[in-house]
Order: structure tokens, then sequence, then C-alpha cells
């Protein structure tokens, strides 16, 4: 009898993982995720730099609110309000810029509808009046907060 030969095995086939490759619905929820992450991501960077703006624009405000505080030159720091207070009225209404008194005040609180602007009115007076009272602390934060809302909310330019 011949000698049987070596024994031979079933062919075994490679353990198949059941995840891959992956069903689409993985990779339409990879997308989603991708595409979520980007924007995230893009909103983040765009506040950073909304946040930059804003504090760029207020550091005068702050430097003069600190000088007022140590000399009490109340002339100076409503000049650098009021220079503050122009500049981000003009990135709203270029026409903003040569208004006076009555047209000023309702430019303010067009700007910023909800925020009360009779101190930011009375920055006017304090630059040229050296005896006027203005409650500088109270009128920088109140300035503060108008910048704020003023840079956030953007008007349509009307060509006149």
């Amino acid at each position: 009898m011949p000698t049987p030969g070596p024994e031979l095995r079933d062919i075994h086939v490679p353990q198949v993982s059941m995840w891959w490759p992956l069903a689409p619905g993985w990779w339409v929820l990879f997308a989603l995720l991708v595409a979520a992450t980007v924007a995230v991501i893009v909103f983040l960077r765009r506040r950073a730099a909304w946040n930059r703006r804003v504090d760029a624009a207020l550091a005068d405000l702050r430097d003069a609110t600190a000088r007022c505080a140590q000399d009490g030159n109340v002339a100076a720091f409503a000049t650098v309000a009021s220079q503050l207070l122009r500049r981000v009225a003009r990135t709203n209404d270029p026409r903003s810029v040569v208004l006076k008194g009555v047209a000023w005040r309702d430019a303010l609180a067009a700007m910023a509808p909800r925020q009360d602007v009779t101190r930011l009115a009375r920055i006017e007076d304090a630059i040229y009046r050296p005896e006027a009272a203005l409650d500088v602390p109270s009128t920088a934060l109140d300035v503060e907060a108008w910048v704020r809302v003023a840079l956030r909310r953007r008007l349509p330019h009307v060509a006149s």
C-alpha cells in the first residue's frame, strides 16, 4: 500500500472585516463631519478677527479713559470718544461724518437702535466746553457698547 501523502487541510479564506470597505452612509457621515468642522473653524476665525477689530478700535478709548482718570482732562477724553464714534459711524454710513446736533443723535440711534445715546450726544458739547459735566466711566461704557453693536450691525447704503 502506498503511503498516504501529507494531510491536506481545506482552503481557508482570510478573515474578512465587516467594517471595510465602508458603506456609503459612513462616507456621507464623514463628509458631513468634515464640512461641519470646516464651518466651525471658519466661524471661530471670523469671530476672533472681529474681536481683534473691536479691541483695536476700543484701545484708544481705554487709553483716554485711563488718562482722564489720572489728569481729569474731560475734553481730551471727549475728543477721543467723538473720533471713535465718527470712525465707526463712517463704516456704516459715510454721510454720518458731517452730521451735527439732532441729526448726529438720530444717526447714532439708527446704527444701534437698542442703545441709549443721550450720553453719546453729550460728548460733542464736552469737547468744546471745559466746564461740561460728563460722567467719563459711564460714558466710556456707553461708547464701548455702542461700538460693539454698530460694528456688528451693517446698515444698507443708500445712494442719494
